[in-house]
């Protein structure tokens, strides 16, 4: 299966270069699987996905802040994304994946879920 990942991202190597669109080794979260990821979520967790910067717009609170990995597939992180959220409680959560850059073995994403503002 990891041949035929890198088969696929050879192939699409010019057309991404051209789009402008981050390029990196099967060990990382880049811009097509993180559309994929999310939507995936979307159909499972209640909770409704934000940035960081529009949980400061909103005012809202940090509940908790936990890492997400998996060394096996972006579609098994996924897994886990939805395994963690769809029991939480928060209404709100943000995800930062790893560096499309980094040499780690791992996909990793980084969760943070929100409350609202205390009055």
């Amino acid at each position: 299966m990891k041949q035929l990942g890198m088969f696929i991202l050879s192939v699409g190597l010019g057309a991404a270069i051209s789009a402008g669109t981050a390029v990196a080794g099967d060990d990382v979260v880049v811009d097509s699987d993180v559309t994929k990821v999310e939507s995936e979520l979307a159909k499972k967790v209640k909770a409704q996905k934000i940035t960081v910067e529009q949980a400061k717009e909103m005012g809202l609170n940090r509940a908790e802040t936990y890492e997400v990995t998996s060394t096996v597939s972006v579609d098994n992180l996924e897994l886990q994304l939805a395994e963690k959220l769809k029991d939480s409680i928060m209404p709100y959560y943000s995800i930062e994946y790893n560096d499309p850059t980094s040499d780690d073995e791992a996909y990793r994403a980084m969760v943070t879920e929100y409350f609202g503002k205390v009055e």
